[in-house]
């Protein structure tokens, strides 16, 4: 991604052209050049949500008032399906407006807008959309989401894991599915030993959303999945489990080989005592073992940040993952920096560090942020 780069510029001149013209290559009717100008002259100081509705808006006044008809029309101004697209290639957000369009127009035909949102997700994606109809016809759209599983189509299985997560970033929560995700699982299930690592990863990002909600449920489903001998099922614990994993989850940590109870001793843990805003803390300690044999490590640091209103919050950080022999001491140093980010706010007061090994809180200290 180049230096600089806004992603409400995606939406820019060039795409709102391409789309007037592939409408009009539709319908010879569509007036593209009004079109355009209407978009481009509101199109520049809005953020990229707001570009996509303001097309999706304008599309529904120069196309027919007749849902059908329009949604026929845009249908057939669509390009050809498009494979998986690498990191940074945003050529498919050019369907955004049509995605959104079927969403605010078409929530009462359900069929019509269904098969359009099956066409538009081998294209780009309809995870946002589909969630509107899953909350106005759950029992309907899960039931054609079961269908869908089996889809020669990797974007349309995609869908049905990537549509149903009750996180989606981006995207409105699907608070049914926070309460109960078990219909949810019944279609991960149907997903787990899917061919395409496109559509694992998405099943993993599923069950990592509803681990942070159900975290009992989502073990139990990771500890049978363990038993498959699936290699694609074996990634997707690995990959679901992060969130867990982070929380110091100890039988999480059992299942992917890394023992809670785990003989160790914690040895010359020390940290910066005063760190100023914008420099970097750093810390050191060692780890020896006290088994009989050799043990898998999962070691963490927790930094307990200062909030605005003088309580702390600790953040979950990954430092490394070791085998470590009878007798052997590991020893680690880390720099934290404080250097302002667009992410997190650091407030002055008194942080901590901690350390974690295998979901066990090893060793704490204490610092200044001045």
């Amino acid at each position: 991604m180049e230096e600089g780069f806004k992603l409400k510029e995606i939406i820019n001149q060039e795409m709102v052209a391409n789309i007037a013209a592939d409408i009009h290559a539709a319908w010879s009717d569509f007036d593209r050049e009004a079109f355009e100008r209407a978009v481009l002259a509101k199109l520049k100081p809005l953020s990229f949500s707001e570009r996509a509705n303001l097309i999706m808006e304008k599309m529904a006044v120069y196309l027919p008032t007749d849902y059908p008809k329009a949604l026929a029309i845009l249908t057939k101004s669509f390009g050809p399906e498009t494979k998986v697209q690498e990191p940074g290639n945003y050529d498919s957000f050019y369907y955004w407006p049509h995605a959104n369009f079927v969403a605010h127009y078409g929530l009462e035909y359900f069929d019509l807008s269904m098969q359009a949102l099956y066409e538009i997700t081998k294209r780009f994606t309809s995870e946002f959309p589909i969630r509107a109809f899953i909350s106005k016809y759950p029992e309907k759209t899960m039931h054609l989401l079961h269908r869908w599983v089996k889809d020669d189509n990797e974007h349309v299985r995609r869908l049905v894991s990537e549509g149903t997560r009750p996180r989606l970033p981006w995207a409105s929560r699907l608070p049914q599915f926070q309460e109960d995700p078990q219909p949810v699982i019944d279609l991960l299930e149907k997903l787990k030993e899917d061919p395409e690592l496109y559509v694992r990863r998405s099943v993993a990002n599923n069950l990592n959303d509803i681990g942070k909600d159900n975290p009992e449920l989502v073990v139990k489903v990771l500890t049978r999945w363990s038993k498959i001998n699936n290699e694609g099922t074996q990634w997707i614990i690995k990959h679901a489990a992060r969130s867990l994993i982070k929380a110091g989850h100890t039988e999480v940590l059992s299942l992917l080989g890394y023992p809670p109870n785990v003989k160790l001793v914690l040895r010359d843990f020390s940290t910066d005592t005063k760190v100023r805003q914008g420099e970097k803390m750093s810390f050191s300690f060692s780890i020896t073992s006290r088994e009989n044999q050799p043990v898998n490590l999962m070691i963490d640091y927790l930094i307990h940040f200062m909030k605005a209103n003088g309580q702390q919050s600790a953040k979950v950080f990954k430092l490394s993952k070791k085998t470590i022999a009878p007798g052997e001491t590991l020893a680690f140093t880390k720099n934290q920096s404080f250097k302002p980010i667009s992410t997190r706010v650091y407030y002055p007061g008194v942080h901590a560090v901690e350390v974690q090994v295998n979901g066990k809180i090893l060793g704490k200290q204490t610092f200044l942020l001045v």
